[in-house]
Parts: structure tokens; sequence; C-alpha cells
């Protein structure tokens, strides 16, 4: 009989033991105590009566249950650009280069603006939609760049070359490069008219409209990638000299060919991005759209914009270029970029100019630009220039 007392006290004994140990708490299953708590699984978990037992009731959670940072190769650290790096992702850097630009313009006086704006009215009051998203281009542009023009810049925006022409004229213009017209054509909307120093003018003569926030189409780069031109020859103090390399021996020691329209487009992208409040990726993925074998040549090989075939033919820089001015700004900052351009007026010698503000001189930069290429979502070398 004692034996029998014995093992029944031993059972409940362990059984209670059993229950109140219990390592893992699941919905319904006995527990020992109401009232006592248990952590599990980022749950707090309390011991209910149901009936006449003791379970674990559903949980809730609680401070336990926030994740903790994973240790896991999962959790990659953000990509960073590193100046005049070969192996990089191509967003990382384009990105990077835009970003020093919007960063620039952030750090801008509000109250630096040095330009006018000239449209014409039209007949019935309202301007065609492409002409107000041009307004916007010129405001950002001007906003931006003004500040360096060495007289006020003026845009002048129309539908009748006449009127364009008049008024370039009577605010102190000239056209003596293009004739005293607005003769140069971007298929379907544009002529477009302007001197080296600070006028520029645009004939819109068909409308163009797009949905909210798109940069697909109707050319809008091609303002602010204008304007830019007289700021670099303002920068420069250039207005009178050579642009750029003519392949000329007076023209040497300006500015190649792939870095003045290069520059231009990147500016023009992100000033789309910017007055159309998209990512700047979009509005440079419509300039480059279709690009791959124009930028096929090494990128010295862009240095000279000839027409002359038997010099290797008029090279589409403009892509490669925009590609380039990138990979410097990402680099150096936008701001050092344009030093680039404000030490020639004391150098009157690109090369020197680029490689006092970089650090690098232009071989070595070259030999960063080919071996970066793959990175820089460009085709390998496949021709070379005559």
């Amino acid at each position: 009989m004692k034996r029998v007392i014995w093992v029944v006290l031993f059972s409940l004994f362990f059984s209670s033991l059993s229950a109140h140990a219990t390592p893992n708490p699941k919905p319904g299953v006995q527990c020992a105590k109401q009232g006592i708590k248990k952590d599990y699984r980022g749950k707090t978990y309390t011991c209910i009566k149901s009936g006449k037992k003791f379970v674990w009731n559903k949980g809730v959670v609680g401070k336990q249950g926030a994740p903790t940072p994973s240790s896991s190769t999962d959790s990659q650290p953000k990509e960073i650009f590193i100046p005049w790096s070969t192996k990089f992702s191509t967003q990382v850097m384009s990105d990077k280069a835009f970003d020093s630009f919007a960063n620039w313009r952030k750090g801008l006086s509000v109250n630096q603006k040095n330009h006018q704006l000239l449209i014409q009215p039209f007949p019935n009051g309202n301007a065609p939609t492409l002409i107000q998203v041009l307004t916007a281009m010129d405001d950002i542009a001007s906003a931006s760049f003004s500040q360096f023009m060495k007289a006020k810049s003026v845009t002048v925006l129309g539908y009748e070359q006449q009127w364009v022409v008049s008024q370039i004229n009577g605010t102190g213009g000239h056209l003596r490069n293009m004739q005293g017209k607005c003769d140069e054509f971007y298929e379907p909307s544009y002529y477009v008219c302007m001197n080296r120093e600070r006028h520029l003018g645009m004939v819109v003569i068909n409308d163009c409209r797009l949905p909210q926030g798109s940069v697909s189409g109707c050319k809008l780069d091609l303002l602010p990638h204008e304007y830019f031109h007289l700021v670099q020859l303002n920068l420069a103090d250039n207005i009178e000299g050579a642009h750029w390399n003519y392949g000329e021996d007076y023209a040497k020691n300006s500015f190649p060919h792939w870095l003045v329209e290069g520059s231009a487009n990147f500016v023009g992208s992100a000033i789309v991005s910017i007055a159309r409040n998209s990512k700047y990726a979009d509005a440079r993925s419509v300039i480059l759209e279709g690009s791959g074998s124009d930028m096929a040549n090494a990128l010295v090989d862009y240095e000279v914009h000839n027409i002359n075939k038997s010099l290797g033919g008029n090279l589409n820089s403009y892509n490669i270029g925009h590609i380039a001015t990138e990979y410097i700004v990402a680099s150096i900052g936008f701001q050092k970029f344009l030093d680039i351009w404000k030490d020639y007026a004391i150098s009157r010698n690109f090369y020197v100019s680029f490689e006092k503000i970089t650090g690098r001189s232009i071989s070595t930069f070259y030999g960063d630009f080919e071996r970066a290429r793959e990175s820089l979502g460009i085709p390998p070398v496949t021709r070379k220039r005559n």
C-alpha cells in the first residue's frame, strides 16, 4: 500500500514539474500555474485557467518580437562609388554624378539670377504646352548658371522666327554665326538660334504634349543643353576663341568635343529630371537610347570633331561624352568639374587645367576610362579613327 502511495506521489510531482518547466509554450498546452508568463519566439505566453486546467494562451507579440539585424550575407552594405575606380555599377556611378549636381544646386543663392526670358504672346492667350515646359527648363537652367554669364543672358521662346530674331537683336544680341536666322532644325518641334555670348532663341513649330512626369519625348533637354554651351564659353572666357578642338593647330589646346557636348548632355538630362520630377535614370536613358555602335572608338578618338572623312569622319561624341562627364563628376564633384572650365580662363590649355583640378593627367584619365568600359556600360573598342 505504501509503495502505491509513493508511486502516485512521484507521478504527480514530476507531472507538475514537467508542466512548470515546459521549454516551448504552445497555445492550449497545459501549464503549471495561472498567471505565469514565458517568452518564446517573439511572443509572451501567459498561463490561464481554461475549465479545470491551466493552459498557455495564444501569446502576444512583445518587445522581444522586434526583428534583429541579420548578420548573414543577405544584408549587404550599400555600394559606394570610389573615384576613378574601374569596377562599379553603372547606375551607382551615374546616380552619384546626378546627386552631386543636385546638391550643388541646393547650395546656390536664391538671389543670383542674371537672366531674362521673353515669350511671344499667342493669339488666343494660351501658349502651347511645350512652351510651358520649356519655361520650366529655362527657369532651372538660368537659376543654376546665369551667375556665370558676363552679361545678362536672354532666352527667347516663340512660334515665329522673325519675332524671335527681332527680340534677340532688340536685347543686344546678334546672330552673325547663323546669318541672322534660326535655321538649326531639331525634328519635329524646333528651330534654334544662338550666339556665342548670351542669347538663345527657340522657335516652336509643333506642340508636344507629355503625360505628367514623362521625359520620353519632345527633346526636352535641348534648351538646357544649348544654354550650357553659353555657360561653357563664359566660364572659360572663351567667347572669341575655339570652343573645342577642331583639329587645327590653333585649337589643339581647347576642349575635347566629347566634353563640350557630353557635359551639355549631362546637364540637360539632369535639369529635365528635376523639372519633370522624374528619376535621373529615366531622363538619361532617353538621351542614350540607341547608343552603342557610336561608342566603339576609344574616348581619345572623340576629342576632335571633324567632318573630313579622311580624318575619320564626324564621330558622334555626344553619348560617350555624356558617360565620360558622369564619370568625372562622380569622381570629383560638380563644382570642381566647373572649375576645369574656370581654370581654362587662366591657363588657356584644357590639358593643363584638367590635371590641375582633377589631380590626373588626361592620359591617366583616358586609361581609367578604357579600363572601366564594362562598368560604364560601353561596348569594347572595335574601331580606330584614321
